[in-house]
This record gives C-alpha cells, structure tokens and sequence, in this order.
C-alpha cells in the first residue's frame, strides 16, 4: 500500500511540467549557465592578456641608476621581452603614471639608485613596478602580473648572466639577484599586488548575496499569491468593493517593505563580510572595497539591491499570477535564479575600463546586475554605468508594474492563464434558469 501512495504522488508531482521544468531542469540550467558564463568572460579576459603579450608589453621607465646592469635591464626588455619602452619626464611613480595615462601606457619600471653597485657587490638589488588598473577583473589582474613578472625573469637572466661572465658570486645571491615590488594603483590608492588580489576575491564574492535575496524574494512574491488562490483568498479579495489597482498598491507595498529592510540587512552584512575579511589582512582604510568607495557608494549600492528585490518581488506576483497553486506559482518563478545567476556573473567578469563601451552598456543594462555594476563603475571612476544600471532597472521595474495591474484588471486571473487563450481551467457557473429547465 505505501509503495502506491509512493507512486501515486510521484506521478502526481510529475504530471505538473511547470514543477519538472522549474525544480527539476531549473538546478541544472544554473550550473550549465553559470558555466557558460564564465567560461565565455574567462576567455575573453585572456584574450586581452594574450593580445597584450603578443603585441608587446609597453610601459615607461624611470632609471635612477645608469650603471652597466641597469643598461642590460634595458637591454633585456628591448630585445627578450619585446617591450615598448617609453621615457617619462617626472621620477615620482604616480605623476609618471599620471603623464603615461595619455599614451595608454600604465606601468612604470622604476630602477633605484644603487642598482648595479649593489649587484657588483653582491647584493640583492630591486626593481619597482607601478602600475595603474581601472577595474577589480580578471583581465586587470592578469595584466597586472605580466608586468609585475618582469623583474623575476630579469633576475633569472641576470643569473645566468652572472654565472656565464662573473666568478666570486655566493649561490645564495646568484639564485635570486634581483628582487621585485609591485605596487598598485587603484581609485587613487597604491595598493601591493597581493592586497588588490583580496580585493578581487571579496568582489567575487558579492553575486552570491543578492543572487540569493532575489530568488528568495521572487519565490516568496509567488508562493503569496499561490497561497491566496490555493484558499480562495483572493476570490473573496477580488469581491470585495475595491478597486482592483489599490489591491496591487497593497501587494506592492508588502513588497517595497521587505526590499527595504532586505537592502537594509544585505548592506549590513556585506559591510561586515567585508571589514572582517579586510581586518584579517591590514589596514581597514585601505584594503576594503568599504575603503575604497565610501559610504556614499555603499548608499547607491543599497538602492540597487533594493530596486533588484523589489524588481524581483514584482515579477515574483506576475509570474505566480499564472499558476493554479502555490507549487505551480512557485514552478513559475524556478527559472529567475538563471535570469538573476548569468548576468551578475557576467557583470562580475567585465572590465569596464579594458572592455569595449558597447559590451560594458549592454551588460549595464541587463537587469540584476546593478548590485555589481554600481561598485565596479565607482571603483574604476566611471559613475556613468552605475546611473545606466540604476536607470534600467527603474525601467524594467515600471515594465512589470503596469503587467501586473493590467493582469488584475483581467478575468482570467483566478484561473491561472492569460488573457489571449489557452488551455487553462476554465470555472463555469451553471445558469438557474437552465437548472430550473432541468428540474421541471
């Protein structure tokens, strides 16, 4: 007897395809989505590194040194790196970076005074490379490392260059001769490379939050309205001498509440993800995206996590509309967590400042992706795609208003289909007189 009951409801459960495409197909379509994504934008920002690479490293030179290893620095990067060297006027990193920003150049080698003499002796000598990056990417990122490998494979030529010409040399000097620092700049701040590293994964880290809070929130939107047919709730509802646009001012209302005091606790909690994960490495004013941007960006931020909840709330009512019960208007919003999963992902991958403006408007306009958008336009100084992400959301959001209270205007909405036909259960009431007919 269990074991039909099993059956039973396994079927039951099967037979609703709205259930099978959005709790069953729904999981997979994420994973292969985001895999899709990611792979797509982790292609796209090797391809910049890789044409950099091909084309030839360029950045400006600050020689403070002029001595004979200094000449075989250069040397080395002429004729084995295959760099563009660029002479800069001003020997202070940021005003060099600042001189080279014209030229598209945005790293500086900078040799200190004492570099040969030091390698003559023996000593470790050290190179500085400074560059400058307009956006927490994996291109930047990856850019930042060709340049910041530049002293690691002079001091592996160096050494067999040494080994090959010179005697008299410790093997401990011989197997690292020269030393690299990197530093760098980002919103104004120099940073060392393993710090803007942290920067990154905290960034990364950011799509999970409000992936989450906006499936939530649809689902919740779509289970209410769920439950109000499921026990005909909304039959009464609907009844009632109430115009049809004040019942959804009060389900919008509902959901505005929850968005803010959503917003108001995501914020709170990135807030605190991120200075704890900052306190665990240095300074706080320094190391945090919190650092970076402000509390005048964290306010935007709120509000683009607010109008992405509220976006998704009102969607979440729309979509649950056309379902029967509270499983099929949840099966209905099942797939919001791919609409919500790619964009945020693909948002967090672009570089704003290396990617082409067509690619970076389009992303900027794709709904969800304000939460990111808004910190990565403000970190790279380009506040226009943050008012463009806030912009179309706005947009969307107003979109949806008017479906929604177009959809309760409607006489199908008990019944859990649109307007325009279809095969949805259709509720007849039987005519007295014909049953007086009848009985007679």
């Amino acid at each position: 007897m269990l074991r039909i009951l099993m059956v039973k409801e396994l079927k039951d459960m099967l037979r609703d395809k709205k259930l099978v495409i959005g709790m069953i197909l729904a999981p997979l379509l994420i994973y292969v989505a985001l895999g899709a994504v990611v792979g797509f934008s982790a292609r796209e920002s090797m391809k910049i590194v890789q044409e950099r690479a091909r084309i030839g490293l360029e950045l400006g030179i600050i020689n403070l040194d002029g001595g004979a290893y200094s000449r075989l620095l250069i040397d080395f990067l002429t004729n084995y790196v295959h760099a563009r060297l660029v002479p800069v006027n001003s020997c202070d990193p940021r005003r060099a970076l600042e001189e080279l920003a014209s030229k598209n150049v945005h790293a500086v080698l900078l040799v200190p005074r004492g570099f040969s003499h030091n390698i003559s002796l023996g000593k470790p000598a050290s190179l500085y490379v400074f560059m400058k990056i307009g956006d927490l990417s994996l291109s930047s990122i990856a850019l930042a490392g060709l340049y910041s490998g530049i002293p690691r494979s002079f001091s592996d030529y160096l050494s067999s260059f040494l080994i090959v010409n010179s005697t008299g040399y410790e093997p401990r000097f011989l197997k690292n001769p020269v030393r690299g620092i990197a530093r760098i700049e980002l919103a104004g701040v120099f940073l060392d490379l393993e710090l803007v590293q942290g920067l990154v994964g905290q960034l990364f880290m950011l799509p999970i939050a409000p992936m989450l809070v906006v499936g939530y929130a649809a689902s919740l939107a779509a289970m209410s309205i769920g439950v109000e047919k499921e026990e005909k709730t909304l039959e009464v509802l609907l009844s009632l001498p109430i115009s049809r646009r004040s019942i959804v001012l009060a389900k919008l209302t509902g959901s505005l509440v929850i968005s803010a005091i959503s917003s108001v606790s995501m914020l709170l909690g990135f807030t605190y993800y991120i200075y704890s994960v900052s306190h665990s490495v240095g300074n706080l004013t320094t190391v945090s995206i919190v650092g970076l941007v402000g509390t005048e960006v964290l306010a935007l931020f709120a509000l683009s996590v607010f109008l992405s909840v509220l976006l998704a709330s009102t969607l979440g009512l729309y979509l649950g509309s056309y379902g029967e019960d509270v499983r099929s208007a949840q099966s209905m919003v099942g797939f919001l967590w791919i609409v919500v999963l790619a964009p945020l992902y693909l948002a967090m991958f672009s570089d704003l400042t290396l990617d082409p403006v067509p690619k970076n408007v389009a992303i900027s306009s794709t709904p969800f992706t304000a939460p990111v958008i808004v910190l990565k336009a403000f970190i790279s100084g380009r506040p226009l795609y943050a008012a463009l992400s806030l912009l179309s959301e706005a947009v969307l959001l107003t979109v949806v208003v008017l479906l929604l209270a177009r959809r309760f205007e409607g006489e199908n909405l008990l019944v859990g289909r649109g307007s325009s036909g279809g095969k949805g259960i259709r509720i007849r009431f039987p005519r007295r007189g014909r049953q007086g007919h009848e009985q007679g």
